[in-house]
């Protein structure tokens, strides 16, 4: 009688061994051999993913099903990389997940005698509703939802040149003493979406910073967008599920201003529905000109 439950111990323990791996390592520069912090990992398209700590350092499980999927390694100024899972699952990650910096090309500076118009584009928080993520409209928009590195954002549809030099997200409540995020700027092309930023972009409030309804100043990054573009907030620094809560506006300015998110740092981009309703926007305001 002693024996029996030893014996299914030992094959649930095989079970696991075969059917997953989980992968330990850590990112460096491959010029400085420095760490690499808040790099996006994960398998594209696919819920399945994480963001390096500070130190570089991350753990990611992969179960055998991801074994025709690839492993991808993306961060702002480097240049991408990616891995066959079939490959990792039999030779394994190098000791050191290595990246290269990307080159980066100065833009050239047009000088004309033409005065800039300011605009702003997005949803106002006086229209604006507090809404659920995925429920009936009864609460706010949670952030982050299902998973650490939930990531959330604003399309806009765009055909002409536009220089973002700020961003206004308005928060609805703070349930944790600091609010963490990185601001990500996509480019949509072909519904591509490939990120623009040539450096990160990190934000860090305290509670009451965050529900002041801060702008954010651009000018230095010097953002041009001349198509359509997502401006999103990505929860890099592992804030709780639904630690914060945004406004977001769930009549026709949605349809406008529709809501993207995506549940880990490689997954795919959804367009955020619910039942009742065809489309929800999300409470981000861009100024340019």
């Amino acid at each position: 009688m002693l024996k029996a439950p030893l014996l299914l111990l030992i094959v649930i323990c095989l079970e696991i061994s075969v059917s997953g791996q989980t992968l330990i390592n850590q990112v460096i520069d491959s010029k400085t051999g420095l760490s690499i912090p808040y790099v996006n990992i994960g398998i594209v398209g696919k819920n399945t993913g994480t963001v390096s700590d500070q130190d570089g350092k991350f753990q990611l499980s992969i179960s055998e099903a991801l074994d025709n999927d690839t492993l991808k390694f993306s961060m702002v100024s480097y240049v991408t990389q990616v891995f066959s899972v079939a490959d990792i699952r039999q030779s394994g990650l190098p000791q050191f997940v290595a990246m290269d910096q990307r080159e980066i090309q100065l833009q050239e500076v047009i000088v004309s005698s033409e005065s800039a118009t300011q605009i702003k584009l997005g949803l106002n928080k006086k229209y604006c509703y507090p809404i659920p993520l995925y429920k009936g409209a009864s609460s706010n928009l949670t952030f982050p939802q299902k998973g650490s590195q939930h990531e959330i954002g604003t399309r806009f549809s765009n055909t002409n040149p536009i220089y973002i030099d700020s961003l206004q997200i308005n928060f609805a409540y703070a349930q944790t003493d600091t609010v963490a995020f990185r601001i990500n700027i996509y480019v949509i092309e072909n519904e591509s979406i490939i990120n623009i930023l040539e450096k990160p972009i990190y934000v860090e409030w305290s509670k009451e910073e965050a529900l002041d309804f801060p702008m954010i100043n651009l000018t230095k990054y010097q953002i041009e967008v001349d198509t359509d573009f997502l401006v999103a907030i990505e929860n890099y620094k592992n804030m709780p599920d639904g630690s914060t809560k945004i406004l977001a506006n769930f009549k026709s300015k949605g349809r406008v201003y529709p809501t993207y998110y995506r549940n880990s740092s490689q997954s795919t981009w959804v367009k955020l529905q619910t039942k009742k309703l065809k489309d929800i926007g999300m409470s981000i305001m861009v100024f340019g000109n």
